[in-house]
């Protein structure tokens, strides 16, 4: 019997995604860890992707810059399927959530906690 078009194209993607995974794996055992040093700095480096929250740490206070800012970055990005002026698809009733659901849950709690808990909260 013929497979399915969707079936055949997930089995596909699923492969691909696990080449990709193994390779990028790959590349992290094998990425040379020695640092590379440019020259003397009075101050640490971020990596590229932090810089923008390396500024505003530099010049607001921690709480602010570090945690409110980024937060009503996130939130604003949350919140973005509610401001959109088009109407989306019609949403389900409630539903019981999953064990898989509560389980991510309680990993993101567990990390905001830890996060809280670390800044001295």
């Amino acid at each position: 019997m013929a497979e399915s078009t969707r079936g055949n194209l997930i089995k596909k993607e699923g492969l691909a995604s696990l080449v990709a995974l193994a390779l990028l794996g790959l590349a992290a055992v094998f990425y040379p860890l020695a640092p590379v040093a440019v020259g003397p700095s009075d101050q640490a480096q971020a990596p590229w992707i932090f810089v923008g929250l390396q500024e505003l740490l530099r010049w607001l206070p921690v709480r602010i810059g570090g945690l409110l800012l980024p937060a009503l970055g996130l939130a604003l990005l949350a919140a973005l399927p509610w401001l959109a002026k088009q109407p989306g698809p019609a949403l389900p009733s409630y539903v019981r959530p999953s064990l898989v659901d509560l389980a991510a849950w309680a990993v993101l709690l567990t990390w905001a906690v830890l996060t809280w808990w670390a800044l001295g909260f």
